[in-house]
């Protein structure tokens, strides 16, 4: 039996015993449990506190002791759907809260900011970020395709969400990743174009240009580090540059 799924939706490991032994030994004083657990009745006592919160355990009276039960384990789906519900609302507040934070930021903004970005968390970041301000546009300039082997589920469902929302994805990729899936277009999708570089042109960092960012990756094996730069001039740049190779660039 799978039991990870409990510490997944918040249960601690204790929690996860805790609950586990009242399941398997019915209702029974404390005492019972630390036997059963084989944790320090410290722990069980905070465990069972935790657990009452969230309405996995109950109690009741007997002879003027407490014994403790668990509650039916479809009260589990009931907790989740708890927490989704949570969810949602702190979803709603922080909407409601994020332009208030914005207000004024622009006036103490530098012209132009700068970032460093790492491994695979970093790079999910700036994905995200593209999804949100690439403003219809996304251009790669030395594609390798290496985000696809390190992360593919993540990228799936990026370029699903890509699509989505209407971005181009135009890559200018190396001449080496002419067999790679991020360069066949019935993989990548709609919205997509490609186009190979000249291997004299080849450079060790992957740009991405897209809204008002230039993000520099580069791939350590499976380990990457990013620059990303906010400046919509430099940005304009950029796609100026990016625009020049794609003319000159392999089909």
């Amino acid at each position: 039996m799978d039991i990870s799924i409990l510490e997944k939706i918040g249960l601690s490991k204790a929690e996860t015993k805790v609950y586990l032994a009242l399941l398997n030994l019915g209702s029974v004083p404390s005492g019972k449990i630390v036997g059963e657990t084989n944790l320090r009745k410290s722990t069980v006592y905070e465990s069972i506190k935790r657990l009452q919160n969230k309405g996995l355990v109950s109690y009741i009276i007997k002879k003027g002791m407490k014994y403790f039960e668990a509650a039916d384990p479809n009260r589990i789906i009931d907790f989740i759907e708890e927490q989704e519900r949570r969810l949602k609302q702190t979803k709603k507040e922080a909407n409601n809260l994020i332009p208030q934070l914005k207000e004024g930021l622009d006036i103490l903004k530098p012209q132009a900011e700068a970032h460093v970005l790492v491994g695979i968390e970093g790079f999910k970041t700036m994905r995200r970020d593209a999804l949100r301000n690439s403003a219809g546009d996304h251009m790669l300039i030395g594609a390798i395709g290496r985000e696809y082997e390190v992360i593919p589920g993540f990228f799936k469902e990026w370029n699903k969400q890509r699509q989505k929302k209407k971005i181009q994805f135009k890559i200018l990729h190396k001449e080496s990743a002419r067999e790679h899936i991020m360069s066949n277009p019935g993989f990548m999708g709609k919205y997509f174009k490609t186009k190979f570089l000249p291997e004299e042109l080849e450079s060790p960092a992957v740009i991405n240009i897209y809204g008002d960012r230039v993000v520099n990756v580069l791939w350590k094996k499976g380990y990457p580090i990013l620059f990303l730069l906010i400046n919509k001039e430099i940005a304009d740049s950029y796609r100026k540059y990016f625009d020049y190779l794609w003319k000159i660039a392999k089909e």
